[in-house]
């Protein structure tokens, strides 16, 4: 896949968003081969769970020694530690997004960034993927600023068969330098150092630029 219009923050990793994890879903283990030897495993969970079956599935398909991040952990230092010291960060959503727009504290953010420029591989599923871009839709609708690791993008993961989403169709009316890019689960789209653009899984990631990138 190319996309010229497409760019992110870049380091000496991987930036890996799926649409959501599925049944003999080849992501994670897709993840897990291109991390770099020496580090742990950082999950980050909103699942009703609080993360068990994803860490079981994780050690089944041979992932190295790792553990929980607590969020509401005081000692943000540690956070960001923890993080930036990773090989793989898994970062799992819930059923709804605004329990993790409001549950990002900043050392987790900064240890994030770390990570990357570091060498990390980090998978982000579910409705996750939204914070990524520069814009969200929260759950009541409203548009809010993310973090801008995709310029100019709104990621939102998509369901098979379906028509653009009436967020995709929103933003892309409202904002024409906006780039759209559609997920759906099973499937992942891969942004690695050097301008690598990847797609994983069933490869159903659906790239819509806006009006601007059409002249």
């Amino acid at each position: 896949m190319n996309s010229p219009a497409l760019r992110w923050k870049t380091g000496l990793g991987w930036l890996v968003f799926s649409g959501g994890h599925t049944a003999s879903s080849p992501i994670r283990a897709e993840a897990l081969a291109r991390a770099k030897a020496a580090g742990h495993v950082a999950y980050i969970s909103f699942a009703g769970d609080e993360g068990d079956a994803l860490i079981d599935d994780m050690e089944d398909l041979g992932a190295p020694s790792g553990f929980l991040i607590d969020l509401m952990d005081p000692d943000g230092a540690q956070i960001t530690e923890d993080l930036s010291r990773a090989s793989v960060i898994v970062i799992e959503s819930g059923i709804d997004l605004d329990p993790m727009l409001n549950g990002f504290p900043q050392p987790a953010i900064d240890g994030l960034e770390q990570a990357l420029n570091n060498g990390c591989v980090i998978l982000v599923e579910g409705v996750g993927i939204n914070l990524f871009g520069r814009w969200i839709m929260t759950d009541g609708g409203d548009l809010v600023d993310g973090l801008d690791w995709v310029e100019n993008g709104f990621l939102e993961p998509g369901n098979p068969g379906e028509q653009a989403s009436y967020a995709i169709q929103s933003i892309l009316s409202q904002l024409p330098q906006a780039i759209a890019i559609a997920i759906n689960p099973g499937s992942a789209l891969a942004l690695g150092y050097g301008s690598n653009v990847q797609v994983w899984g069933q490869q159903e990631v659906t790239i819509t630029l806006g009006s601007n990138y059409q002249t």
